[in-house]
């Protein structure tokens, strides 16, 4: 009989396990199943925003997938190939875009700190987007941001419509780093607790309802 508790064992420590795993992807997900994004990078302000109905129209916040290929691979330095990007839309269908050192006009008034770096932060080059005027095609749109160190069509061009997720409105942002940091962790640590309790509770249970009862008749 102790050789079979412990094959019953085995299973519910598997089943904790899935459920601790299951537990954190949900919280994981759970902001964006509730209409909501967190944007910790400084291109736009850092806090929490709210997924809204709605087309990419010039000036638009969105919430959009990085590009594919080779014009994502500058963003990858930065941030993981599925990690959402927050930009403005500058440009739609039919408008011009002029690139230049001093930054990307948009028929003809300069977008504010658009103009492109050849090396990041940390030293490393950054390849902008050829200088030249463009007409934005139909099915894409231009997108910056308000920050100097932007990662934006600056250095990939233009992107298609169909990578955007959804519009965006701000409901609560701040400028301090810290705070954006100590909120995330805060948030890690109660999803993860919460994540151990309920995996410990269906353990624990299992173990009251079906193991235990079996190893005491077996004494």
């Amino acid at each position: 009989m102790k050789k079979r508790c412990w094959i019953l064992r085995i299973p519910t420590a598997a089943v904790g396990c899935a459920v601790l795993i299951t537990a954190g992807v949900i919280g994981y997900r759970l902001p964006t199943t509730l209409g909501f994004c967190l944007n910790l990078t400084p291109s736009e302000p850092l806090g929490i925003y709210r997924l809204v109905a709605g087309g990419p129209e010039q000036g638009a916040l969105v919430w959009l997938k990085q590009p594919t290929g080779p014009k994502g691979s500058v963003l990858h330095r930065y941030a993981p190939a599925n990690l959402p990007l927050i930009k403005r839309v500058a440009a739609v269908a039919g408008d011009a875009v002029q690139v230049e050192a001093s930054g990307s006009r948009i028929g003809g008034t300069l977008w504010p700190d658009s103009a492109p770096l050849d090396r990041d932060a940390g030293g490393s080059s950054l390849q902008h987007y050829p200088f030249g005027t463009y007409r934005v095609r139909a099915g894409q749109l231009w997108v910056l941001s308000q920050h100097p160190s932007g990662i934006d069509s600056r250095y990939f061009g233009p992107v298609a419509i169909s990578r955007v997720i959804s519009r965006l409105v701000p409901v609560i942002v701040w400028s301090s780093p810290s705070i954006s940091q100590a909120l995330l962790c805060a948030y890690i640590v109660f999803i993860a607790a919460g994540a151990v309790l309920t995996a410990m509770a269906i353990v624990n249970s299992s173990y009251a309802w079906f193991i235990t009862p079996r190893e005491l008749r077996s004494e």
